[in-house]
């Protein structure tokens, strides 16, 4: 795999949204940032909301956790 491969793999997608947030925390932006919005900072959030570990992060971050956030993927809400 080169770097410029997209990768599927869960541990992979998860890291990408651990750094996407991690650098979007205190107003930080990125390449994918337009008019205040970004559909990467968004991505990331819901992404880190499948998984306790994301979630704690994002807890850590000041982003708020709502009930549908904490529902499992695959598990009925």
């Amino acid at each position: 795999m080169t770097g410029t491969d997209d990768s599927d793999r869960p541990v992979d997608r998860f890291e990408s949204a651990r750094n996407t947030a991690l650098q979007h925390r205190d107003g930080g932006t990125c390449l994918h940032c337009r008019h205040d919005r970004c559909g990467q900072h968004a991505w990331a959030i819901e992404e880190l909301a499948r998984h306790p570990g994301g979630r704690k992060l994002l807890r850590q971050l000041g982003h708020p956790i709502s009930p549908d956030d904490s529902t499992e993927e695959g598990q009925p809400r």
